[in-house]
C-alpha cells in the first residue's frame, strides 16, 4: 500500500512524496509531486494496480489526453 508524506522546502513551499514498495524487489521507492491532488491520485492508482509505477504513469498520461465533453463542463459548472 502506498503512502503520502508532506515535505517542506527551504522556501516554505510544500511538495508531496508518494512512497510504495516494489512488489518484485521489495525495495521502497518514492516519487515527489507538486500537489496533494496529484499525490492522492498517484496513491490511488498505485494501490489499485499492484504498486506499478509504469501502469500508474500510463493511466495518468492517458487521462491527461482526454478532453472533457461539453456536457461534462456544463455539469461541472452547474455543481460549483
Amino acid at each position: 500500500m502506498a503512502s503520502i508524506s508532506t515535505r517542506t522546502k527551504k522556501d516554505g513551499s510544500q511538495s508531496f512524496m508518494v512512497r510504495r514498495r516494489d512488489p518484485k524487489t521489495h525495495k521502497a521507492q518514492g516519487l515527489t509531486v507538486a500537489s496533494m491532488h496529484e499525490a492522492e491520485t498517484l496513491k490511488r492508482l498505485l494501490d489499485a494496480n499492484g504498486q506499478s509505477f509504469e501502469i500508474a504513469q500510463h493511466a495518468i498520461l492517458t487521462n491527461e489526453k482526454c478532453v472533457p465533453t461539453v456536457a461534462e463542463v456544463i455539469q461541472e459548472q452547474s455543481t460549483s
